[in-house]
């Protein structure tokens, strides 16, 4: 599938799973479910893999630009959460072993370690290092991220290290499945968004 419909899905299938209770929550599910969705894909080989790196990188960098300027724009209470739940130690040792595990990953052959369950249960324990709040969203979109993978005709080998992978052969990675895909992701997550807003503000 291609990344924006990863990204679509995987942002989808956080709010639709965990669905925040207040604006500081949504924020910070759709940034960390934004980063979840498509770090599986820094394992690409091709000829675009430094494509798929410079984009991951820059929606990891907006991500965190975004929400840093809701915090100081807004005062929307994530760092009062971040303060509560984690500190800059944290943080720190937990963001730089996340950045060992994905190099790791990134020189693993496509659809292998980055897409597997337990590449899922690591990132998603050094999350919870990060910051403990944010750990559903980023599983949530990352195991989104593996499921509709299996569509595809490559194997995505979920039991990495083990050879053994699963595709239900029913699709192209850029072709009409991926894009209703995309189209699907962005209905749900629009209709989530202004539900969850509603029932904040209106309910």
């Amino acid at each position: 599938m291609t990344g924006k419909t990863h990204l679509s899905v995987g942002t989808a299938a956080a709010v639709c799973v965990t669905q925040p209770q207040n604006l500081s929550s949504l924020l910070l599910c759709l940034g960390t479910a934004a980063i979840g969705s498509v770090i599986s894909d820094i394992d690409v080989t091709t000829s675009e893999s430094r494509d798929e790196l410079n984009k991951i990188t820059a929606i990891t960098v907006l991500v965190v630009a975004a929400l840093a300027f809701a915090e100081w724009k807004w005062n929307v209470g994530i760092r009062y959460r971040f303060q509560k739940e984690s500190s800059i130690y944290r943080l720190t040792v937990s963001f730089l072993i996340f950045l060992g595990v994905c190099t790791f990953g990134k020189n693993q052959p496509h659809r292998s370690f980055m897409h597997s369950l337990p590449a899922l249960v690591i990132l998603s324990g050094i999350v919870y290092g990060i910051f403990p709040d944010i750990t559903p969203y980023f599983s949530a979109a990352m195991l989104s991220h593996m499921l509709i993978d299996m569509l595809n005709y490559k194997n995505v080998r979920i039991l990495y290290p083990l050879k053994f992978g699963i595709s239900l052969d029913l699709c192209h990675a850029d072709g009409l499945v991926s894009k209703a895909l995309f189209h699907a992701g962005m209905a749900v997550l629009t209709i989530m968004v202004l539900f969850l807003l509603y029932r904040m503000y209106f309910h």
